[in-house]
């Protein structure tokens, strides 16, 4: 199931130049490149007449000449040429998804393009904040998956998993006794756990050079539909910040994932990291990117075992525990969307997970933001 009136992470900006780059996005073959003027453009990567994709062709100016008779198109997807042939029919075209290109990455909306929504690209306008060092992941190549888009929602929804998967980098004593606030709006669901006397994020605290032993930590996610998570995480002296205040006083480290899918059973992660401490330090930039990838590679390791025996049992039951009720959330969001889209109503319900299939309906989504502390910016 793909959500298609939504904004998707297609490139890295810096993936895209002259050479067109072949790319499957949810479902459909993708042609990327830029024009001479650094245009970025993204077509059906097929030919019209015969189905070979584009990128199998040639570059001519702005243009792509199709590699097997030679039909060319120019970057709106029309048909501007036929070797031996003066007419050009009225329907020779292949589709051209509006782009956008914003903070170091290309968004494709992959739907109707009556329904294009700047409004709904996430709020990640820290990467463009000069107060802070951005780096971006991966080293500006997509990060190819072997699972299903919606388990990267799943992960970062549920950040009590860091005690378990990354013990040494982002975990520590504790944090999984703390309890999670969740807030469910109308595109998005937010996550919050806040963490007093406890150690500090193993990674953040070696690079920024803390050298306590007690802090008091959050762990915040905001999810916006479909698949772009923003994880506000950091540490504080204890008592210094408190739960509401100015985490900035503290080490705050913002990490702007996604995840684009590529099939049902694969996708691509894209990531940012936005950080207040060692501003400007490019050896701590270097050092954070091989970390971050290495805690990703650990993901991606858990959530591909999910999927293969997701793959091999697709009706096994499962059950929620407390610290699911954000990605439930998630998942009933992401439902009423897909319902919303084939013009569906669909009835939602919660899950109390201390009461195992008890029922309750659920109140109709939140219009309008509500701001719960930190949590929310």
């Amino acid at each position: 199931m793909f959500l298609r009136n939504y904004w998707y992470v297609g490139a890295y900006a810096a993936e895209i130049g002259e050479k067109p780059l072949a790319r499957t996005l949810l479902g459909e073959p993708v042609l990327l490149y830029r024009t001479a003027d650094g245009r970025a453009v993204a077509l059906e990567d097929r030919c019209c007449h015969r189905n070979l994709p584009l990128s199998m062709g040639a570059r001519e100016g702005d243009a792509i000449r199709c590699g097997y008779h030679g039909l060319k198109f120019d970057s709106a997807g029309r048909c501007i040429e036929i070797p031996g042939q003066a007419q050009i029919p009225p329907d020779a075209k292949v589709r051209a998804y509006p782009v956008i290109e914003r903070w170091n990455f290309i968004w494709l909306w992959m739907g109707d393009p009556a329904k294009r929504d700047e409004a709904l690209l996430p709020g990640w306008q820290c990467i463009d904040d000069p107060s802070l060092t951005t780096t971006m992941g991966n080293g500006c190549q997509a990060l190819p998956m072997k699972c299903n888009w919606e388990l990267n929602n799943d992960n970062l929804l549920d950040l009590m998993h860091v005690v378990y998967v990354h013990p040494g980098t982002l975990g520590g004593a504790g944090l999984d006794n703390n309890p999670v606030t969740t807030l469910r709006l109308e595109n998005s669901v937010r996550m919050m756990r806040w963490s007093a006397n406890v150690e500090p994020v193993p990674l953040l605290a070696k690079l920024a050079g803390f050298n306590g032993t007690v802090s008091d930590r959050w762990q915040a996610t905001t999810c916006e539909l479909p698949s772009h998570c923003t994880i506000d995480a950091g540490f504080a002296e204890a008592g210094k910040v408190g739960r509401d205040g100015d985490w900035d006083q503290g080490v705050r480290l913002r990490a702007l994932i996604t995840a684009t899918p590529e099939t049902e059973m694969t996708s691509f992660m894209f990531y940012a990291q936005c950080r207040n401490f060692a501003l400007g330090n490019e050896e701590v930039s270097k050092r954070f990117i091989q970390q971050i990838r290495a805690i990703f590679d650990q993901d991606i390791a858990v959530m591909e075992g999910q999927q293969r025996v997701n793959s091999m049992l697709p009706n096994a039951p499962t059950v929620e525990i407390r610290c699911d009720v954000p990605v439930v959330a998630m998942h009933r969001l992401v439902l009423q969307a897909a319902a919303k889209e084939r013009g569906e109503p669909i009835t939602v319900t919660r899950v109390d997970p201390t009461t195992p299939r008890a029922m309750q309906p659920v109140p109709s989504p939140v219009t309008q933001p509500i701001e719960v502390g930190p949590a929310s910016r």
